[in-house]
């Protein structure tokens, strides 16, 4: 018997409606468990509030990410879902702190967008400054953080403010908005291309 194990099968079955369906199909043999505990561990699976446990489980994930990525999580719009799904897939019942959520969303994310699995105009640079800014939320050094974005950030991230897409579009180009929180709270201020220049 292992108590570790078992827990572990519960963990992954409530945040993976797809383990769980795996489980109750073939388990994995190697699994260091008893056939009481397996049996158990079957019983609890097709239990109908299972489905409420995973429902309020992603609800707890879900959570951090609109704190700490809201506009990249406005930007995805209807296909969160999707996207959601499979990064919780991959990532079924790990460490939920705020600060480490955001990170590993933020990778996965990334990655997506570097196979193109998921596209959008704006999404790639500000995500990159939602991840600075969570970032220097938890006092992560460096206190002094330079984003670049491909699209003018002050009227993109106004329209992001209120939950809206700019309109016009923001003039394209290579921008540098710079994040400071030296000092205490942060400033937000734009680099001229000397000032990125003294910063390499």
């Amino acid at each position: 018997m292992s108590l570790a194990a078992y827990q572990e099968v519960l963990c992954r079955m409530v945040a993976s409606p797809d383990y769980r369906e795996q489980f109750l199909r073939q388990p994995d043999s190697r699994l260091p468990l008893t056939a009481r505990e397996m049996e158990r561990l079957r019983a609890v699976a097709v239990q109908p509030g299972m489905r409420v446990n995973t429902a309020i489980h992603r609800a707890n994930r879900l959570a951090p990410l609109y704190q700490t990525l809201p506009f990249t999580c406005f930007l995805l719009g209807a296909p969160i879902r999707g996207v959601l799904d499979s990064y919780w897939q991959r990532h079924p019942s790990e460490n939920l702190q705020l600060d480490v959520e955001c990170e590993r969303f933020a990778t996965y994310l990334n990655e997506e967008l570097a196979a193109g699995r998921v596209q959008g105009e704006y999404l790639a640079e500000v995500l990159a400054f939602e991840r600075a800014c969570a970032a220097l939320r938890f006092r992560q050094p460096p206190l002094l953080r330079v984003v670049q974005f491909r699209h003018d950030p002050e009227p993109l991230l106004e329209a992001l403010a209120q939950l809206e897409l700019p309109s016009p579009p923001p003039v394209s180009g290579v921008f540098h908005l710079a994040i400071d929180c030296r000092h205490g709270d942060a400033s937000f201020y734009l680099l001229s291309p000397e000032a990125v220049a003294q910063l390499v």
